[in-house]
Formats: C-alpha cells, structure tokens, sequence
C-alpha cells in the first residue's frame, strides 16, 4: 500500500493556553479569531511484525537467562542431597 502526504488549508482557532482549539475549513465558522495555516498529514507506517519480533526475542532471553539460574541451583541442590545420602 502506497501512502502519500496530505496538505489542507485550515484556519485554526487557539485557546488561551497557545494550544488548538479548533480546526476550521472556512474562516466565516470561526467564533473567536482565527489564523490561517496549511495542515500537512503524513501516515505513520508502523512495522508491526518487527515490534513484535523484538518484544519476542527480549522475552526469550529473559527465559533462557531464568532457565540457566533455575538448572544451576538445581544442580547445586542435587549435590547437597547426594551429599547427605552418602
């Protein structure tokens, strides 16, 4: 899928805090003044697979790291025991 950029015209009403109120298509809708400006949308392509790869291959690791913890104080209680019955 092709994605492509978008450009509109809006006038743009803002609050007192500096940030957007409101987006309008034409300047006789706005309430209160409001201040030209050209919108430019571009998609966000997200590689899902990759995320998921990532996240997949961290928790594979945190298992092997468990995994090689849990066999070493196995062993060291398998020692202990032939240790005792000896």
């Amino acid at each position: 899928m092709e994605y492509r950029s978008l450009s509109f015209k809006y006038w743009v009403e803002f609050d007192e805090d500096g940030e957007i109120k409101s987006l309008h298509k034409s300047k006789y809708v706005c309430a209160s003044p409001c201040e030209e400006y050209v919108v430019k949308l571009i998609p966000i392509q997200r590689d899902v697979t990759k995320e998921v790869e990532k996240a997949l291959k961290k928790t594979v690791k945190t298992i092997e790291t468990s995994t090689k913890k849990l066999d070493t104080e196995f062993k060291k209680v398998l020692k202990d025991v032939k240790g005792v019955l000896k």
